[in-house]
């Protein structure tokens, strides 16, 4: 009985370990450019991450059919969030040649990792609200 418990303590603690290890991500820990595979009808999909201080930069890049988005801003980091401002340009590849541009539409960009791989969520105004990547590799 002594030998499964020393085994099952020797488990425990190194799952313990393993948790650990995902929660003390920071945001300095993210910094540099992450490739996405393709998913939910987006392709070329990449990101930014940079930190400067508590203050911080996204770049966030992806096409969806004939339009390719490239969106950047900046804002404040709280924990593995970013809350602040962006700006987009986005290019349509179509006959009909739509371009568009925007600016100082509000985000949150919570950042996670899992696996060592980044997974983002986007909530607020213009072409990211609603965004989610997963599975990029820096």
């Amino acid at each position: 009985m002594s030998k499964k418990r020393l085994l099952l303590i020797g488990i425990l603690l190194v799952w313990v370990l393993i948790s650990c290890d995902e929660n003390s991500v920071s945001i300095a820990d993210l910094e540099g450019t992450w490739t996405f595979p393709d998913q939910g009808g987006y392709t070329d999909i990449t990101v930014y991450v940079a930190n400067t201080g508590n203050d911080g930069i996204a770049d966030i890049g992806f096409t969806t059919g004939t339009y390719s988005y490239w969106c950047y801003g900046g804002g404040t980091y709280s924990g593995l969030a970013l809350v602040g401002t962006y700006d987009y340009n986005m290019d349509d590849s179509s006959p009909a040649d739509a371009d568009a541009s925007g600016s100082d539409y509000s985000i949150s960009i919570t950042y996670s990792m899992s696996g060592g791989k980044l997974s983002i969520s986007c909530s607020g105004s213009g072409p990211l609200n609603g965004k989610s990547f997963s599975n990029g590799v820096l």
